[in-house]
């Protein structure tokens, strides 16, 4: 069985995690560039964590003044990246798309999938465990953490 190696890596940071929660910021890194966003609440998203804020360091007025509309950050990532297949470290962010999609009124016309779809349980564990421990989170550092972290362990996954 050939492996696919992903080569377009994906992260949300959302408002908690409580089930009411939301994407508040995506990115993803692929080769030769980067898409970023921070993403406008919807009127009926009105959970908040303060924890939440702290480790992402972003405010929900800072969503509100300089965040994009759901419609305008899914019709732009259909736009980047129509036909592939995204790579996350965490399955939650499959959940964080249906929440944004949902909220635009569109179909994604990609798909997010797990690390462990693209290499195995055993090879993911491996590049989850080299993936650097920081204190806060933003979507684009996570995003090119995992895409680093492939990287460096792509001469020991099985081809």
């Amino acid at each position: 069985m050939k492996i696919e190696r992903p080569t377009h890596f994906i992260d949300f940071e959302a408002s908690g995690i409580a089930p009411d929660s939301y994407p508040i910021e995506v990115a993803v890194v692929f080769p030769g560039g980067e898409y970023q966003a921070l993403i406008k609440p919807a009127s009926y998203w009105d959970h908040w964590s303060y924890d939440a804020q702290d480790m992402h360091q972003i405010t929900r007025e800072q969503l509100v003044n300089e965040g994009s509309p759901a419609i305008q950050v899914a019709e732009r990532m259909n736009e980047l990246f129509d036909g592939k297949i995204l790579c996350s470290d965490n399955p939650a962010d499959c959940y964080w798309l249906d929440v944004l999609y949902e909220a635009a009124g569109i179909e994604a016309t990609f798909e997010v999938k797990p690390i462990e779809s693209f290499v195995g349980r055993e090879a993911a564990s491996e590049i989850l465990r080299r993936v650097p421990v920081r204190k806060g989170h933003r979507a684009l550092l996570d995003a090119h953490a995992l895409q680093l972290a492939v990287q460096n362990c792509s001469n020991e996954l099985p081809s």
